[in-house]
């Protein structure tokens, strides 16, 4: 490529000289040529090309040799930026970073990484090969993080403190455990234990059942069951409490009580007793050397006299002692029962000379017209006269249909405010006929609910300027006929006011629109 070289090699072009145009022309020709684009100088250090561009920057800062690219100030120069940021980068040999390294796309690493400070990533880590981390591991920083080994744990699985942390929690169980060696608990709370042997120092368990087992065995053991079978002898040193049916061949009991027990219920046994208290009978076969409190059965009076009452439909009472017989007097509830029409003497004649129906009474109503005056309790003219004397609809919220005419001395309407929202106004023509609107932006406006086709229907709209003066425009619905077809301009200046008047026949296929007033002030 061409560099510059100096032309006048006659050195016409000095002072005193008469300059001849040739001459620049051909040293301007020569330099516009040494900076061209693709033909000119390139610095490569060859004749009239330049030598090599080594530092680069205002002050200097990127300096270049033949074997480095390097800054002039150590962490000053950054390479690229936040938000321009070089494409790839091709490194051969070593990369040497002293600050974090953000990697927010995947990184595909052909030989060893060396990180001597933090690693952090923000998005998943996957490593093929081998992983060894000699520091501490921190898995999640969540309960709602978890940790999946699809491999097998290939050593000892050990606490960093003895009797400090816990394997699973209350709602939070592993299913089970599979141990071929021994497991060494102080403490266990099991549902359900299947084990050939188990030495267990304490153990609480609160269901199931102990198959097969003796239990004190080599001491003494105490316990609360609900069954016992015991096939051998059983020498109780405390208290025996049995719910159920124990059968004893034979037993010596010295002390204590026999509570809800039956004695002698297959076969007579005697006895002696301090204390007999009897619920039922007694039947004795001897005899009873004993002091009796209570009721006997052949007692002719009652101690205390009672009173029998009778309770439902039919109510009565009287006091009863036992020495004689009592009378009850009865009340029968009303409409506690009922009867039928053949157990009522005359009743079935006394309806069938009955009136049959309103024919038999002399009434030619039918029943449609007799409904028309159900609920009313009084003469039906004076209700309507009341009624019509006390109509007041200022709180009346529904259509009023009129087929004749309304004259009235003065009636008001509601002035009503619409607003925008996301640059869409909507007029309800339900809520009015007069309507007023302030600009807060550009706004396209909408009639919605006019009434159907054959009901004219119009409404009046006040449209002002804001006071910043920002000359806001609106967009009328594509049904609006204009005069002549044109559609008026909105006054632009602050709080410039115009009026505009709409009506419709046809339920608001076409709306009929009007300017009234313009910058009203």
């Amino acid at each position: 490529m061409a560099g510059y070289t100096r032309q006048d090699l006659a050195n016409n072009i000095s002072n005193g000289n008469v300059i001849d145009a040739d001459d620049l022309d051909n040293e301007f020709n020569a330099i516009d040529a040494a900076f061209n684009n693709s033909t000119g100088h390139v610095h490569d250090g060859t004749a009239e090309n330049g030598a090599p561009i080594t530092v680069l920057g205002p002050v200097q800062d990127i300096v270049a040799t033949a074997t480095l690219l390097r800054p002039k100030t150590t962490n000053v120069v950054s390479l690229g930026t936040d938000a321009l940021r070089y494409k790839d980068l091709f490194l051969e040999g070593n990369a040497d970073v002293d600050g974090t390294v953000n990697v927010q796309g995947a990184t595909t690493l052909q030989d060893s990484l060396a990180v001597t400070s933090n690693v952090t990533v923000g998005g998943n880590l996957t490593v093929t090969g081998s992983a060894t981390i000699a520091g501490n591991l921190t898995f999640g920083d969540a309960a709602t993080d978890t940790v999946s080994f699809a491999a097998d744990v290939n050593s000892n699985l050990l606490p960093a403190a003895d009797d400090t942390y816990d394997l699973g929690a209350v709602g939070a169980e592993w299913r089970n455990l599979y141990i071929d060696g021994t497991a060494n608990i102080d403490t266990a709370a099991v549902d359900t234990l299947n084990a050939a042997t188990a030495v267990i120092t304490s153990a609480d368990i609160n269901g199931g059942t102990i198959d097969n087992t003796a239990i004190g065995v080599t001491s003494a053991s105490t316990g609360n069951f609900t069954n016992v079978d015991i096939l051998g002898n059983a020498t109780v040193t405390g208290t025996l409490g049995v719910t159920s049916t124990a059968t004893l061949a034979s037993v010596d009991i010295n002390s204590g009580a026999i509570d809800g027990t039956v004695i002698g219920a297959t076969s007579a046994a005697a006895g002696t007793f301090t204390n007999v208290d009897v619920s039922g009978d007694i039947t004795v076969g001897g005899t009873i050397n004993a002091t009796v409190t209570g009721v006997s059965s052949e007692a002719t009076k009652l101690a205390t006299a009672r009173t029998i009452s009778l309770a439902g439909d039919v109510s009565g009472a009287a006091d009863f002692d036992g020495s004689s017989n009592i009378t009850i007097t009865t009340v029968i509830a009303d409409d506690s029962h009922n009867h039928t029409i053949a157990n009522v003497d005359g009743l079935q004649a006394a309806l069938d000379a009955k009136p049959d129906g309103l024919s038999d009474l002399g009434v030619t109503a039918l029943s449609t017209e007799l409904n028309y005056v159900d609920g009313v309790t009084s003469n039906i003219q004076t209700q309507l006269d009341t009624k019509l004397s006390s109509v007041d609809l200022s709180s009346y919220t529904g259509d009023v249909d009129i087929t004749g005419e309304l004259l009235v001395d003065s009636y008001n309407e509601t002035f009503a405010a619409v607003t925008s929202s996301s640059n869409a106004t909507t007029i309800n023509c339900e809520a009015g006929n007069v309507f007023t609107h302030t600009l807060s932006e550009n706004t396209t406006f909408t009639f919605s609910n006019p009434p159907s086709s054959g009901t004219a229907y119009g409404f009046s709209l006040k449209v002002t300027q804001d006071a910043g003066a920002s000359g806001y425009t609106v967009t009328w619905p594509a049904a609006v006929d204009w005069p002549r077809g044109t559609t008026p301009t909105l006054t632009s200046t602050a709080s410039a006011v115009d009026q505009f008047v709409f009506y419709t026949h046809d339920g608001g296929t076409t709306w009929y629109g009007f300017l009234a007033g313009q910058d009203l002030g």
